[in-house]
């Protein structure tokens, strides 16, 4: 006779059995004590977490004949039944398997039909998996359900069931259980049962269960069976190590040793996600109940020393991988190379890479100022040290000194600016000049023509550069030099950088240099006047007597020196050409 698993054997059968959902319980017994039980229901949660077996209570209590503080008693005929699964007022239906129209038409056809019982209660399991039309009629059933009917539907993915479902039904969410109370659980258990297990076996048990009630008591069930813990090498430890060491050969190797075991490629790769998820919650602050003491202290640990945001890199990396291990050819090459580019932020080119390593650089840079010592005055220098053994500490450097703001055009122009050096001067102006320039001395018009093309031409914009390429220095009378101009508009448009002229030659010739703006062939003109630093533009100079004058388009008459064909042209461009024959 083959013995009863754990998960069955201890399956509760009494609202007051189910451990962790005190808020469902408390809610569906004062609802049937106070016999205003709902018509349809929805139980959503995580896998093992009490679902079916809440529904089948809820069955039980329904039809009981002595129901005592909204508890089945367990003893009459219909708690039986029930208990023995032969009850006619209990029927369970696999929406996962049964998915479609025909098998929902089916139930809704029966549903109609009473039962030897007070309520007849239809749980659907899975129901998120029903096919659109299957859900559709059962809607139709919900907006008018028999009065003898009650439907449990029971889902682990609740945003998946039709929003018009979900609002005919009562919903409750079922949560997983905190480590704490799984280990309440398990050494109950021990105890009722008289196993033999050590603390390291329920340890590994509850860190197996991670908040599921059945999951931990089937994981019970291996350890009785195998006399204890089995003694493998922990896969899921040392990956998680080796992603914290960053160590890839150690992480790929462990990939391996998993792979060798059996294990599929993506279950190694979840395993790995839920503990790295588990050191995030960790290090920023979240509840994390589901963890034991033990297992927080590694969690911790290990957010450590990846950091917030190398935990958040390597989550969307092994999230990437396991989708696209879905497709892959061979599903390990997805997880190696996600491991790679955790371990090693090198090889990862991507945006989140590079802030990757950032982060250890400053983590590295952190460490560093922590573990040097101390200077005087509380100058965290770092020190080195000379063949002898003695500390040899590094000057501070130099605190920067205050440089002076250039003065401003206007004030270059007003006052005069110490003498610039020979040496200092571009040799191109020093050998244009035919004597040094003392202290004092004005400058003649071919050393403000040479200082002009060498230094003060490269500091123009390009419109100014070109304009004042295109005059010449004329005289210098009394520190007031004349600048010609071709024409008119040359002259306005260097009106405008004539203060930036002035101020460059000032301070290269360390005397004040004015500049007088005059059309060339020796008739003047008045140039912009400047006001502070922006000369007003709109004082142009006055064009000449030649633009006033008003020319009678009639009267002019056709060129005749002008060669009006190609022929003529080659013969003008090339002088004793003699046209031989032209071609009509």
């Amino acid at each position: 006779m083959s013995q009863q698993s754990l998960y069955r054997r201890y399956r509760p059968r009494r609202f007051s059995e189910v451990r962790g959902q005190e808020h469902i319980v408390r809610a569906l017994r004062n609802a049937i004590s106070g016999e205003t039980a709902g018509q349809a229901y929805l139980f959503s949660g995580p896998r093992g977490t009490g679902k079916t077996t809440t529904a089948r209570i809820l069955a039980k209590v329904l039809n009981c004949t002595d129901v005592r503080d909204g508890e089945p008693c367990g003893e009459c005929e219909s708690c039986l039944a029930m208990d023995a699964g032969s009850s006619y007022d209990l029927f369970e239906l696999d929406a996962a398997s049964n998915n479609g129209v025909d098998a929902m038409r089916d139930l809704i056809s029966r549903a109609a039909v009473g039962s030897p019982g007070r309520t007849k209660v239809y749980i659907l399991d899975e129901v998120h998996m029903l096919s659109a039309a299957a859900s559709n009629a059962l809607l139709k059933t919900l907006e008018e359900p028999p009065d003898h009917v009650t439907f449990v539907l029971a889902t682990t993915d609740p945003q998946k069931v039709l929003p018009t479902i979900r609002s005919r039904t009562q919903h409750f969410e079922f949560s997983l259980l905190s480590a704490e109370q799984l280990e309440d659980y398990v050494r109950w258990v021990v105890a009722d049962a008289g196993l033999s297990v050590d603390d390291a076996g329920v340890a590994h048990v509850v860190r197996a269960g991670r908040g599921s009630a059945r999951d931990m008591l089937s994981a019970l069930d291996q350890v009785v069976a195998a006399g204890g813990v089995l003694d493998r090498p922990e896969v899921l430890a040392e990956l998680a190590a080796a992603v914290g060491d960053r160590d890839t050969s150690r992480a790929l190797v462990a990939v391996a040793e998993a792979l060798d075991q059996g294990r599929d490629p993506r279950v190694v790769g979840e395993a790995l996600l839920g503990a790295l998820r588990d050191a995030f919650l960790v290090a920023v602050g979240a509840p994390a109940g589901h963890l034991s003491d033990a297992d927080r202290t590694a969690a911790a640990n290990l957010g450590g020393e990846i950091g917030a945001a190398g935990l958040t890199r390597a989550l969307e990396l092994l999230g990437a991988a396991l989708i696209e291990m879905r497709q892959a050819a061979d599903p390990r090459i997805p997880l190696e190379v996600a491991l790679v580019r955790i371990t090693d932020s090198s090889t990862d080119t991507t945006l989140g890479g590079l802030a990757e390593r950032v982060s250890q650089l400053e983590r590295e840079v952190a460490r560093v100022r922590l573990a040097a010592p101390a200077g005087e005055g509380g100058d965290a220098t770092p020190s080195r040290r000379s063949p002898s053994g003695q500390a040899i500490s590094r000057p501070a450097a130099p605190a920067p000194r205050d440089i002076p703001p250039p003065p401003s055009r206007s004030a270059a122009a007003s006052k005069s600016p110490p003498p610039v050096p020979e040496t200092a001067r571009p040799p191109s102006i020093a050998t244009t000049s035919t004597a040094p320039l003392q202290a004092g001395s004005i400058p003649t018009a071919a050393q403000l023509t040479a200082a002009l093309n060498d230094v003060v031409l490269p500091q123009l914009r390009a419109v100014a550069r070109a304009v004042f390429a295109g005059g010449r220095f004329t005289t210098v009378d009394g520190g007031v030099a004349t600048f010609a101009l071709p024409n008119g508009p040359m002259l306005e448009r260097a009106g405008k950088a004539r203060a930036d002229v002035e101020a460059a030659l000032t301070g290269y010739f360390g005397q004040a240099v004015t500049l007088t703006l005059v059309v060339d062939g020796g008739s003047s003109a008045p140039a912009p006047v400047s006001t502070g630093d922006s000369p007003i533009a709109d004082q142009a100079p006055s064009p000449g007597p030649e633009s006033d004058e008003c020319v009678d388009l009639s009267e002019l008459t056709d060129a005749t020196d002008v060669a009006g064909g190609g022929a003529n042209k080659l013969t003008q461009a090339f002088p004793g050409a003699v046209v031989v024959e032209e071609d009509q």
